[in-house]
């Protein structure tokens, strides 16, 4: 945590949540160089800060009592502009607007802008993200169905973004999956689509959960994805000379799941990853519908199992966690490294800029010799290493990489035959009982006798006699029996 935020305000001193931006480093910016890509958005949360309750309705920077939010806010930004512009990336600001009050949103927004370009100086980064000679705002969150903003407050702050930024600014509407035909997830009001259209420099679906597979994915390319682009080019073609092009941005994501963080409503593994099937296909049919800018959603919301960044490449490294399970890259079967979705995104970057042809057929081959692993990467910040993978003489002391089926396909394991989700217990030692005393017998079925093996205290209860839980017991007496016959 940045120490200048102090256990009194509101901020958890405990919160590790936001290692990657908070202290002055550029690894995150280090990843983004090693994979190609050419950078990311730095979003700025109202309602809801980095999807923490803690900073619901804290975020307003008209309110005084939110000073120390607001500058550790401010902290984060300073971080990824200096770390950008150490690695030769690009960043730029994303409004998340979802949840605020309609009647406070334009004015909050134009304060913050203002704040920004005027005494935070962002746009004078020559990394900022510009396009068409323009910087870049993302203005997410307006017009879907829960909602209900008003049309002309909308463009009103589009208008004040516009004229408030020297040279103008180029704004993208992340708006909803349904936003041609005002239904399902979208607001009905029929003059948000002209809005759209007329308002904004780029629009964004946003997809996240509304196809869970490849069919599905593929389905909403040819059915929905596929009219919002004849719109838009057809918009464009009748709106020549001084008119504005609007351009489209589809939202790919590498698979799904948010059980920890709702609380256990949204299943676990919700949307399979498919050790990248399922993101390559959306790639693939967002290029196929002529997309020139894809948008990866996210790049680390590690608490909606959206997160681009390397992740922990197998459950045998995980912690045991029952009431809060946590997924690995394996977990539907695939051997894949930390850096796998990085190199999936930095491919589609090449395809994107024409440095290579497009394929339908997932690139195996290519992704697994493609540039670095990020554990090789020429980072300077040194970070705790994963825990080791469980060994049974204590011999080995770092992790150990993962390796990639050689044959054509990844190969999936048999998910009957795995592990459960759960660590291995250590085995229990066996050392000298001493004179006098008389270790505790434990006995299992399967066995022809009793195991004498001493219990360490782990197991026993509180008055130190074996612990009577049967879930516990069922788990000693299976590992003595493993471990005996090993």
């Amino acid at each position: 945590m940045d120490p200048t935020i102090s256990k009194e305000s509101i901020l958890p001193p405990y919160s590790a949540s936001f290692w990657s931006v908070i202290r002055a480093g550029s690894l995150v910016e280090e990843m983004v160089q090693d994979s190609a890509m050419i950078g990311h958005t730095a979003k700025r949360f109202y309602s809801l800060l980095a999807t923490l309750k803690l900073f619901r309705g804290q975020c307003d920077p008209l309110n005084p009592d939110h000073k120390a939010i607001l500058d550790w806010r401010d902290k984060i930004g300073d971080n990824v502009r200096l770390a950008a512009e150490a690695e030769g990336r690009v960043f730029s600001i994303t409004y998340d607007v979802s949840g605020v009050q309609p009647n406070r949103i334009q004015q909050i927004l134009e304060h913050d802008w203002l704040h920004l370009i005027r005494e935070r100086c962002i746009l004078d980064s020559p990394n900022y993200l510009q396009e068409r000679g323009k910087p870049v705002v993302c203005l997410w969150g307006f017009g879907f169905s829960k909602t209900r903003h008003d049309p002309d407050t909308i463009r009103a702050i589009v208008s004040f973004f516009r004229e408030s930024t020297p040279g103008g600014v180029y704004i993208i509407a992340g708006v909803p999956t349904h936003w041609r035909t005002a239904d399902g997830d979208s607001d009905p009001n029929p003059a948000l689509l002209n809005l759209w259209l007329e308002s904004f420099d780029a629009i964004s679906p946003w997809t996240v959960g509304r196809y869970r597979n490849e069919d599905d994915a593929t389905q909403y390319s040819n059915e929905i994805m596929k009219a919002d682009v004849e719109l838009i080019t057809a918009t464009n073609q009748i709106r020549s000379g001084p008119f504005r092009h609007v351009d489209y941005i589809p939202v790919v994501l590498p698979g799904g799941s948010g059980y920890n963080m709702s609380g256990g409503k949204w299943a676990f593994n919700n949307i399979k990853r498919e050790g990248g099937h399922f993101l390559w296909r959306q790639i693939y049919n967002a290029l196929k519908n002529g997309a020139t800018i894809i948008y990866g959603a996210t790049w680390d919301e590690y608490d909606e199992g959206t997160a681009l960044m390397p992740a922990v490449e197998s459950r045998l490294l995980l912690p045991v966690s029952h009431d809060s399970p946590l997924l690995p890259l394996d977990e539907d079967g695939y051997s894949i490294p930390a850096d796998w979705y990085m190199r999936i995104c930095g491919l589609a970057a090449g395809y994107l800029r024409g440095e290579c042809e497009f394929q339908e057929e997932f690139p195996l081959e290519t992704l697994r010799n493609y540039g670095r692993q990020f554990s090789e990467s020429r980072s300077s910040i040194t970070d705790e290493l994963p825990p080791p993978p469980y060994s049974q003489d204590g011999s080995s002391t770092s992790p150990t990489s993962v390796s990639i089926a050689s044959q054509n396909n990844l190969i999936k394991y048999d998910q009957a035959s795995r592990r459960p989700r759960v660590r291995p217990l250590p085995p229990i030692p066996a050392v000298a009982v001493a004179s006098g005393s008389t270790a505790p017998l434990l006995f299992h079925e399967k066995t022809v006798s009793p195991l004498p093996v001493p219990l360490p205290e782990i197991y026993r209860d509180r008055t130190g006699a074996p612990s009577a839980s049967s879930s516990r017991r069922k788990q000693v007496l299976d590992h003595i029996v493993r471990y005996s016959r090993a």
